[in-house]
């Protein structure tokens, strides 16, 4: 079953994938081709590929026989389609130095993780590791507990890990204290729910993450943005200090910035983060 997956322009396809072949946190669980991506989701107990291809300029999603509709949606919003990066565009006009990174990421929109209950796992494994020890963690944890789609392998719904005994996810992952805070994590945020997380003001959907063990401010902002899109905030721009001090310099005025992108300034350091790493390359 093909289903068009609306996107709202500019959007670049080929900024998606070259964004998703060098984003590790959702290696395990995508697959990209020169003109094409699988990603993994689970729905119904079990995982599903989906596949994404703009062959014409309109995106196309490819769900298996069988697969739920909404995996669709799933995938639109797993690589941003509805995002409308024109606002971000417009409060870097007048950013001389910002230019260069806009130019060279048009029409990229945020590639998100591949849902809620991504995010709220790799919020835990992501903490005092690097993304490549991170990476491997995520690996042995899908590969133990995870819903095979195809080639690839899916993070199992929020409900059912809800449910995961932190000496199971120990046993997957050989790391005591963090199996005992995925389970805290990924329980708080269920019972939170995803609507709310999704709908209430930002400042009371990021109060409410910071209550749950485990979720700190870093955790907190990643969850909301990484895993919903939500782009409202970012108070740890010292987190990119490295990237901002190769396109600012090092006399950077973080109010100024703050005070220019506003309530895009979550887009700026996506872009930013991914702009930076491709200018150096």
């Amino acid at each position: 079953m093909n289903i068009t997956l609306p996107t709202t322009k500019p959007f670049s396809f080929d900024q998606t994938l070259t964004f998703i072949r060098r984003f590790p946190g959702c290696q395990t669980q995508a697959r990209v081709g020169d003109d094409e991506v699988t990603g993994a989701f689970s729905a119904g107990g079990r995982g599903w590929a989906v596949t994404l291809r703009a062959p014409k300029g309109e995106v196309i999603a490819e769900l298996p026989a069988g697969a739920p509709k909404q995996l669709a949606q799933r995938a639109a919003e797993w690589i941003g389609a509805a995002d409308d990066v024109e606002s971000l565009y417009e409060r870097a006009a007048g950013d001389k130095p910002f230019r260069p990174i806009i130019a060279k990421l048009h029409g990229l929109h945020h590639v998100r993780f591949l849902g809620l209950e991504d995010i709220a796992v790799h919020s835990v494994m992501m903490q005092r590791q690097s993304p490549l020890q991170t990476a491997r963690m995520k690996h042995k944890f899908l590969a133990a507990l995870g819903h095979p789609a195809g080639d690839l392998v899916a993070m199992p719904e929020l409900a059912e890990l809800a449910e995961l005994s932190p000496a199971r996810i120990e046993k997957a992952i050989a790391h005591g204290a963090k199996a005992e805070r995925i389970v805290s994590v990924v329980r708080g945020v269920a019972r939170l729910g995803e609507a709310f997380l999704r709908t209430a003001p930002y400042d009371d959907a990021k109060r409410a993450l910071l209550e749950i063990p485990g979720i700190g401010p870093f955790s907190a902002t990643a969850i909301l943005m990484r895993g919903l899109g939500r782009h409202d905030q970012n108070p740890v721009l010292e987190m990119f200090a490295d990237e901002v001090r190769s396109v600012y310099g090092t006399a950077w005025d973080e109010a100024a910035i703050t005070r220019r992108y506003g309530d895009q300034i979550g887009y700026w350091t996506y872009y930013l983060k991914a702009g930076a790493a491709q200018l150096r390359g």
